[in-house]
């Protein structure tokens, strides 16, 4: 494990504490601690996804992640150095599918080596609690490595991210980790079609089974009502998946009006003590248009901005007023923002 990728590891963890009200590592014992593995994930909250499972995982991560991030020479030599490999589309170019091959070699090198590598194989992320098709670019890397490999198999670890809001906040989140399917045993050798339906089929199941997965997208809507009417934990995908199994015999009456949550005195507090960040965060949000992206402006806002506001404010007080108070300023807004972040509602 590199330095960098070990210094943004425990970082990123550490600022995720002060941005989720409660963050529950399920299953963390299901991850082999020496095989090739792949985890895969649904994808509801963009970057964040990625980050929680990686900073909150014993194995060290490799990621793919689209290329168009890659642009910057210092930005991809960076972004190389924290393991993220770039996945090429048709929009990146003519070339994509031989830059894919070297994208791919370098995964199919992975799993013989007996690392790790994430991806989000739903292809793209969304708000909806709901396990979508997957794509089958991972089921590749696993002929791939078999076809060169015969002897390496693969453990296929499901991972289900369930978050009790994804724009709200503050949330909580839950990261599930599966029982790990040794790929092998869906291989049929001769039969590479055979191959990839047994795989998709029973990555798809166990995904179901770690995260909250409402089957009638069309009722969607409703549903989803019922269930926040029920206070249904969607942190909990086993308790929240057993209220959907019956959910048609619910009868809830819901109140369509918004209610907004009511201001208190750590919030204005809160507020007032980070207003500069707070006023950019703002500006930021603005400009968003994906939903999927607020959370991860937000936290890469929380992260960055208000730790080094936090820092200034603290060295103009030590040049003109003094260390002492300046110290007791500093600790105040990092246990500000703290209650700020586990007391509040959404």
């Amino acid at each position: 494990m590199s330095i960098l990728y070990h210094f943004f590891k425990y970082y990123i963890r550490l600022c995720l504490f002060f941005y989720h009200k409660k963050i529950n590592i399920i299953g963390i014992e299901n991850i082999p601690k020496k095989e090739a593995v792949l985890f895969i994930s649904n994808h509801p909250n963009a970057l964040l996804d990625p980050i929680l499972i990686a900073s909150n995982n014993p194995r060290s991560l490799y990621f793919l992640s689209r290329a168009s991030v890659f642009k910057n020479k210092l930005i991809a030599k960076f972004l190389k150095t924290i393991h993220l490999i770039p996945v090429y589309r048709k929009r990146d170019g003519v070339d994509t599918l031989v830059k894919n091959k070297s994208t791919f070699s370098k995964s199919v090198a992975l799993m013989h080596q007996n690392k790790t590598l994430y991806i989000a194989a739903e292809g793209s992320h969304n708000v909806k609690r709901h396990i979508r098709p997957l794509k089958k670019g991972f089921i590749h890397i696993i002929l791939d490595t078999f076809k060169k490999y015969p002897d390496t198999d693969i453990k296929i670890v499901p991972v289900g991210l369930n978050y009790d809001t994804i724009i709200g906040f503050p949330s909580s989140v839950s990261v599930c980790y599966g029982t790990a399917i040794s790929a092998k045993k869906y291989y049929e050798v001769n039969d590479v079609q055979q191959s990839i339906k047994n795989l998709l089929k029973v990555v798809k199941k166990e995904l179901k089974n770690v995260a909250v997965h409402i089957e009638n997208i069309e009722e969607y809507d409703v549903i989803i009502n019922k269930l926040n009417d029920l206070n249904a934990d969607f942190t909990n995908p086993t308790e929240t998946n057993n209220i959907l199994k019956n959910i048609d015999n619910y009868s809830v009456e819901y109140d369509k009006k918004s209610v907004k949550s009511k201001k208190t005195i750590l919030y204005y507090l809160f507020i007032i003590n980070s207003f500069i960040p707070y006023l950019f965060w703002k500006r930021i949000k603005k400009g968003i248009v994906e939903i999927e992206f607020i959370s991860t402006f937000r936290f890469a806002v929380g992260m960055t901005l208000f730790p080094i506001y936090y820092l200034i404010i603290s060295l103009l007080i030590n040049r003109f007023v003094g260390g002492q108070i300046a110290i007791i300023y500093f600790i105040f807004s990092v246990l500000l923002g703290l209650a700020f972040t586990k007391i509040s509602k959404h």
